[in-house]
Order: C-alpha cells, then sequence, then structure tokens
C-alpha cells in the first residue's frame, strides 16, 4: 500500500493557510464540546428530566433524522447566503441549543427544543464547513486533508464522551455550561478569523435547487448502502459483546476501531484516493463482511480480528466515498456533502430498524450470533450490486474545483 508518511501529512498541515488549520483545529474541538453531551442525551432526558423512554427513543430519531437530512438544505443554503455566514449560523444556533439544554435542566419543557435546535444548527454547519475545507485545495490533496479532518473529529468525539463521562451525572449543569461557552466562542472565531470574502458556491447550472444531481448518483448510493451495513456494528455490538463478556472488552474493541482509522486513514489517504471506485468497494465491503461474519465467532480474538476488518473497510469507503460525491458535482461541494450526510441518515435509520428485527428474530431462532451472518450475507449482496453500478456508470471527466485562496503547492505532501 502506498501512501505517505505521517511527518509528512504534519509538514503540510503546518504550510496550510491560516483559515483551513483554525477549520482543521475546530474539526477536533467542536466533536469534543458536543460529544460532552449528546451520547448522554437518552439518560438525561429519560431519568433526570422523567422523559419516558418510547418519548425519549422518538425525540433522538428525530433529531438523528434532522442532523443527516437537514444538510442536504443546509448545503443549499451555504450556496445561497456563502459559506461563512452558513457556519456561523449554524453555529449561533447550535450554542442556542446547547444554552437552552442547560436551562432545561430545571425546566424540562426546553429540552425538546433544545434538542432539536442542536441538530438544526450542525445541519447548516456540515455542509459549509467541509465545502470550504475541499475549495481551499486542488483535488489532488483533498484525501489527505479530508482524512486529517476526519481523524481529527473521531479524536474529538471519542475525548469528549470520555471526559464527560466522569462528571455529566454529578454535574450537568456545568457540563452544559462549559460545552456553551465552548460554542459560543467557537462562533466569535469563525466570524473574526475566517476570511470576509469567503462568499457562496455558484451553482454552474444557475440555480441552487436541482438537488436530484447530487441525491441521485452512484456516491449516494454507496454512502446509503455502507451506513445500512456499517450502523450493524455501530449499533449492536455493545448488545452482543457485554452479554457475554464484560463491557471492558467492548470498550476495548471500540478503542480498537478508532485507533485504526484515526492513525491508518491519513497515511493511506493519496492511496485511497487513486483507487479506482469498483476497486475501492471490492476492498472495504469484503472487508467489512468478513469482520461482520468473525463477529458471529465465540472468542475475543474473533471480536477484535472483526473489529480491525471493520475498520478497513470504514477507513477506505467513508473516505473514497466523499471524494467521489465531490466529482460527481463538481463546482457545488456543500451541497455534495449535504446529499452524503442525507444518504448516510437515510442508511443509519434504516439499519436501526431492520437491524432490531433480525436481531430479535436470531435470537429467537437460536442464538444472537446468526445476527452476523445474516448482517455478512447482506454485505456481500451489497458487494455485488455496488461493484455493477459503479463500473456501468458512464465515464466523467475528473474536474478539479480551483483553489479558492490558496495553490495546491502549499500542500506540499508529497
Amino acid at each position: 500500500m502506498s501512501g505517505i508518511r505521517r511527518s509528512e501529512v504534519w509538514a503540510g498541515l503546518v504550510r496550510l493557510p491560516a483559515g483551513l488549520r483554525f477549520l482543521l483545529a475546530t474539526s477536533f474541538f467542536m466533536p469534543l464540546a458536543s460529544f460532552m453531551v449528546l451520547p448522554f442525551l437518552g439518560i438525561l432526558l429519560h431519568e433526570r428530566l422523567g422523559m419516558a423512554m418510547g418519548t425519549v427513543g422518538l425525540l433522538l430519531g428525530v433529531t438523528s433524522f434532522l442532523q443527516f437530512s437537514g444538510a442536504l438544505g443546509g448545503g443549499l443554503v451555504a450556496e445561497r447566503i456563502g459559506l461563512k455566514k452558513s457556519m456561523v449560523a449554524g453555529l449561533t444556533v447550535r450554542t442556542s441549543g446547547f444554552a437552552l439544554f442547560a436551562a432545561g435542566l430545571s425546566v424540562p419543557q426546553l429540552a425538546v427544543p433544545a434538542v432539536l435546535l442542536t441538530a438544526l444548527g450542525d445541519a447548516l454547519y456540515s455542509p459549509a464547513n467541509k465545502a470550504y475545507l475541499v475549495g481551499e485545495v486542488s483535488e489532488e490533496h483533498r484525501p489527505v486533508l479530508l482524512s486529517v479532518n476526519n481523524s481529527a473529529l473521531s479524536t474529538g468525539m471519542a475525548l469528549g464522551t470520555l471526559i464527560s463521562g466522569l462528571l455529566i451525572a454529578r454535574l450537568p449543569l456545568l457540563v452544559f455550561s462549559v460545552v456553551t461557552v465552548m460554542f459560543a466562542a467557537a462562533t466569535l472565531l469563525h466570524a473574526v478569523i475566517l476570511p470576509r470574502g469567503l462568499t457562496a458556491t455558484r451553482p454552474r447550472d444557475g440555480g441552487s435547487g436541482d438537488w436530484t444531481k447530487a441525491f441521485f448518483t452512484p456516491p449516494a448510493l454507496v454512502a446509503l448502502v455502507t451506513a445500512y451495513i456499517f450502523w450493524f456494528f455501530q449499533n449492536y455490538l455493545g448488545v452482543f459483546v457485554t452479554a457475554g463478556h464484560s463491557p471492558a472488552v467492548y470498550s476495548l474493541a471500540i478503542v480498537l476501531n478508532s485507533a485504526l482509522v484515526i492513525l491508518g486513514q491519513p497515511p493511506a489517504a493519496r492511496w485511497i484516493g487513486r483507487l479506482r471506485y469498483s476497486t475501492a468497494i471490492l476492498i472495504a465491503f469484503p472487508a467489512l463482511t468478513l469482520g461482520l461474519l468473525a463477529f458471529a465467532r465465540p472468542g475475543v480474538g474473533f471480536l477484535l480480528a472483526g473489529t480491525v476488518l471493520i475498520s478497513v473497510g470504514e477507513g477506505v469507503i467513508f473516505l473514497k466515498n466523499e471524494l467521489e460525491a465531490l466529482r460527481a458535482v463538481p463546482g457545488r461541494p456543500a451541497l455534495a456533502v449535504g446529499s452524503q450526510r442525507l444518504a448516510l441518515g437515510i442508511g443509519s435509520f434504516t439499519s436501526g430498524v431492520v437491524g432490531g428485527q433480525l436481531y430479535a428474530f436470531a435470537q429467537s431462532g437460536g442464538g444472537a450470533e446468526h445476527f452476523w451472518r445474516y448482517a455478512a450475507l447482506q454485505g456481500l449482496l451489497a458487494t455485488a450490486l455496488l461493484v455493477v453500478v459503479t463500473r456501468a456508470r458512464p465515464a466523467r471527466r475528473r474536474e478539479s474545483v480551483p483553489a479558492v485562496h490558496t495553490p495546491s503547492s502549499e500542500w506540499s505532501g508529497s
């Protein structure tokens, strides 16, 4: 596998313009703040605010769907009003949501609009944020930049959950207050640091309403199917593992998964970027399928081996698909990102619904390990489907969106 050394990635980061370095830093600090709260919302809503679990599940489901599907609208808004304005607006809304939730610890009626505001703010912010990142460098350097951004996000999420887990049960008001201040500071810094000239990404066809050009494409289908398969691992591994092992074993698997993707994807990013789309699928989906199948075997060794395979598939296909989505809608990165998030939201939602039924069926049919065999069979079928779709698509000239401010030579990791 050809790639680049971590030292070269770091050297390239140092030479990026201040605006890009700032956004990469916020890609760590904002999920750090968010995940001091988000993983514990269900517990807080049920145990502290007395909300029925059925209502909690409905609220969290609507929130997740709004956060993902709303990103398509967020991409269109970014094209209309500009990337900087969209990011600042999204952060303002999200800050309001966390502040309202802090007040909602004493007034439970405020909790529902607070949760919805945090999701809406993310839907506005994320497409504009990533559109700015990829618009600042040439297509050649996108894989490394996106992979570093993804690694920063994953690291922030993991550390935020760890830090808050020690505090939120005892001092929830303190946690929410700190998170609100962090997001308020991020909003102000975005308004001050990002250049004033950061305006809308004008669609080439003269209008921003034709979102079907972004959504009904092979990358959107691949994103949907990838999320559907991958979220079997995300949603159900914990239930399965803790039924026969201590929670520490499950934690070990999750830490291993995060570490492999965070540390492994950036050095391999350029290699992933050069892969044919169908080749990436033939690497990623068999890895996901074999990983799911490994979970059906008893023993911690198979659990960890399956986690490694899942991590390989995840690291390859999520990055490759982002790159292909940007190529599918040249000149409209915010819309491309929004369509990807919508597809991921549909896929993860469907995986949760179908997976729950499959898990119950497996338990009633002789053992929960059969669930992983059912999931692996779907992974095998998905591999065949997606290879056909990506190989059959018409050849498209790979257009590179010119850098807005920065010549590609400023990223010199090659």
